[in-house]
């Protein structure tokens, strides 16, 4: 078989190009695998539900999952115990890998305080919508005398009068100061939105 130079020039050229194509086979299964690690296809865990717990008894749980956590944030909600969690970032039931970081927000341990609003010269009943929509649950009602009836006259913390601005926190009793209208002072409850007069155990629907 004769030789020439276009026959050796088409043999290197078709060996160059086979030798091209698988490199290019091998390369696309190598970065097939590595994106398949990188990512952990099918490797995905559930995020658990853990509102509530404290983040120590949250950890064996995390860490059974093979999950990571970090506190990003701290707020005050009266409905978990202090130091409970809060919220889950990303939620609870949601799928993520293996070895994803969990957001948490936590209960603050300490009650959070909220400044005394300006309720003097207010109704009974106004002050009150106004000190349950800040977060103030512990009331009491204490009637002073004064010439009109279920006129609000101040607030008391620990027998103290507070001034409005001060703060306090949202756990603590507080005494609503409202004058009876005649007689001597007398000391009475809210429940349910009912005054109960204490003293002789009778009850009165002031709304």
């Amino acid at each position: 078989m004769k030789v020439t130079l276009k026959s050796i020039f088409f043999n290197i050229y078709a060996k160059n190009l086979i030798i091209a194509a698988v490199l290019f086979i091998i390369l696309c299964f190598a970065a097939l695998k590595w994106l398949d690690d990188y990512t952990q296809h099918g490797d995905s865990v559930e995020i658990p539900d853990v509102k509530g717990l404290t983040v120590e008894l949250a950890e064996p749980v995390f860490a059974g999952r093979n999950l990571v956590y970090q506190v990003i944030d701290s707020a005050f909600h009266k409905n978990f115990p202090p130091g409970g969690i809060i919220e889950t970032i990303p939620s609870a039931g949601a799928k993520v890998k293996k070895g994803r970081t969990i957001f948490l927000r936590i209960n603050s341990k300490d009650a959070q305080l909220t400044s005394i609003p300006d309720v003097e010269g207010s109704s009974q009943r106004q002050a009150l919508a106004i000190l349950h929509s800040l977060g103030f649950e512990k009331i009491t009602v204490g009637l002073v005398p004064g010439q009109f009836r279920d006129l609000v006259v101040g607030i008391e913390i620990d027998g103290r009068k507070i001034q409005s601005g001060e703060k306090a926190p949202l756990d603590i009793p507080i005494t609503l100061l409202v004058s009876s209208g005649l007689g001597e002072p007398d000391i009475i409850g809210i429940i349910n939105d009912t005054v109960v007069n204490t003293e002789h155990g009778e009850g009165e629907n002031w709304y």
